[in-house]
């Protein structure tokens, strides 16, 4: 059934060394594609050009960046996974004239979010990912810690099984029964206007945009179960 996703879970969100490469799986890597349809050759599946496999589920890869790599066709950045790891994204879109908006929205210390990301070798013997497909690609205005934290916060705001309000909290100011929340992002609770008010002045007003951001996209990814790939799910505003 569909469900708010946790954004820790390294299956759905996996890091670098765990995605399935874009040319060459391992029995493995069978969690994320069915690779019935393709002869093993001593233990390795190979795929073809014209070979297309189906994902078993729905994945995404998180990564910050931490470098602006320039180059003068497309847009490269050096960004790190949840494990720390630091590898290359490549922007390969058959669409150039998308490179201008991904060079203004990817500043350092943004998040790259991929659904459906692989892990893959370049020629100058770099690992990272080859984006190719703008629809699976979204950039949020954060970081990797920023986004793990608002996401435990939707979560705990919104039942995780059916994407509905839990129930009572605590009051995210002071440990007291939440009755409220915040009008903006329907997420931070409160028990509370007073507690509301402390809490806006000390970090909640820079938090909110964050969190509205976190929340429409929670809701968003709580349309489909992860589990079970039927059709593709991408992003509806990419990049």
């Amino acid at each position: 059934m569909p469900g708010l996703p946790d954004l820790r879970d390294r299956i759905f969100f996996p890091p670098l060394s765990r995605l399935p490469h874009d040319t060459r799986f391992s029995q493995s890597e069978c969690e994320y594609y069915d690779l019935s349809v393709i002869p093993p050759m001593n233990g390795t599946f190979l795929s073809t050009p014209d070979m297309t496999l189906r994902p078993r589920r729905h994945w995404c890869l998180l990564a910050e960046i931490v470098e602006l790599d320039f180059w003068p066709f497309r847009p490269m950045y050096k960004v790190k996974d949840v494990t720390g790891q630091i590898f290359l994204a490549a922007f390969h879109f058959d669409d150039r004239a998308l490179f201008p908006k991904v060079a203004k929205k990817a500043v350092l210390g943004s998040t790259i979010c991929v659904m459906y990301a692989s892990f893959h070798y370049f020629a100058d013997g770099q690992v990272g990912v080859r984006l190719e497909e703008p629809r699976n690609v979204k950039i949020l205005p954060f970081g990797l810690d920023e986004l793990a934290a608002m996401g435990d916060l939707c979560r705990r705001a919104w039942n995780t099984d059916t994407g509905t309000k839990a129930l009572a909290e605590s009051c995210i100011a002071c440990g007291k029964p939440a009755a409220k929340r915040c009008s903006l992002c329907s997420v931070a609770p409160y028990c509370s206007k007073e507690c509301q008010t402390s809490d806006w002045k000390a970090k909640h007003k820079k938090e909110c945009p964050i969190t509205r951001i976190v929340s429409h996209q929670m809701r968003s990814w709580n349309e489909f179960d992860w589990d079970s790939y039927v059709v593709h799910e991408g992003f509806e505003d990419f990049i």
